[in-house]
């Protein structure tokens, strides 16, 4: 397909249609409903296994949709980039949030998982050379504020264990950031359909190694099994589709504002599904982290 004139995308990205608000709201719903099919699965599955069936699942049910529909992914000629994609861009994430879920509520995890664009300005300004000045800053000390407020006056009791948890989690929108970067610098050609279904599916063997350092907990039930799969099908499989068609449709930044919705959104699947509570330190953790990340995310000028 042939590259549409600058004028006439921009004049497309400058309007968002309802159809657009619709798949916004649905993406945030489905992806912060991840954090508590999570916290579901994995006192049960154990992190490893929650990972891994997570990736899997959810890397099958879109190579099978992929060749449903005749797109060539090539994986053979870009097996290797999809392979250190899914290191960065699934494995390690998925399995940080799986460990993070034996000790912290869905609602803490969504809030940690907006750290993304804030680390995503750090490594932005060190490898792909944008301006980070006092403004972006400021955002990210608002940013890591909020979420320490967040954590601190939260819903769970603060101790050696959920102190580690916490840093363990934090890993997962570190390693979102820094595949971003990578994406841009070293893969930027592959197709996003691709990356998508590939780099989950080749790293789930991987992740299933970890098995032996971290089996089943107990038996799972039909509520567990569900739960991996709601979370395979739809927090990965469909809610990526849905993400690179919005990508498309209304252009990379305003799709970042996903991570803006998604912390309130978690909070409120969490109490809604897990009966969790939603203190005034977690809305106002929210609050001061969402301003944040709007310095963050703001324009300034690149590095000359």
């Amino acid at each position: 397909m042939a590259p549409q004139p600058r004028a006439k995308t921009e004049r497309r990205l400058a309007s968002v249609r309802t159809q657009d608000w619709v798949r916004f709201i649905g993406l945030c719903a489905i992806w912060s409903s991840s954090f508590v099919f999570i916290r579901i699965c994995s006192p049960v599955l154990g992190p490893a296994f929650t990972a891994a069936g997570r990736l899997g699942i959810a890397g099958l049910v879109l190579v099978v949709y992929l060749r449903a529909v005749g797109f060539d992914s090539r994986w053979r000629d870009f097996r290797g980039l999809y392979f250190r994609i899914g290191l960065l861009a699934s494995a390690i994430p998925f399995s940080c949030f799986a460990i993070g879920a034996l000790q912290l509520p869905a609602s803490l995890l969504g809030i940690l998982n907006a750290c993304t664009p804030l680390f995503g300005s750090i490594f932005a300004a060190i490898w792909l050379g944008e301006g980070f000045g006092l403004k972006r800053a400021i955002g990210v000390f608002l940013g890591l504020t909020g979420v320490t407020v967040a954590n601190g006056l939260g819903n769970v009791e603060l101790s050696t264990a959920t102190f580690i948890a916490i840093g363990v989690t934090v890993i997962a929108p570190l390693c979102y950031a820094l595949s971003g970067v990578f994406i841009k610098l070293r893969a930027s050609h592959l197709p996003s359909q691709g990356i998508a279904a590939w780099s989950q599916l080749s790293v789930a063997p991987i992740v299933l190694l970890g098995l032996p350092i971290s089996p089943l907990i107990s038996i799972p039930g039909p509520t567990e099994i569900i739960a991996l799969l709601l979370l395979a099908v739809f927090g990965s499989a469909l809610a990526y589709l849905l993400f690179y068609r919005l990508l498309s449709d209304i252009g990379p930044t305003r799709c970042t504002t996903i991570t803006f919705i998604i912390p309130v959104f978690s909070m409120g699947w969490g109490a809604l599904l897990l009966g969790e509570q939603i203190t005034p330190g977690m809305i106002i953790g929210c609050v001061v982290m969402i301003a944040g990340t709007l310095l963050v995310m703001s324009p300034v000028p690149a590095k000359s």
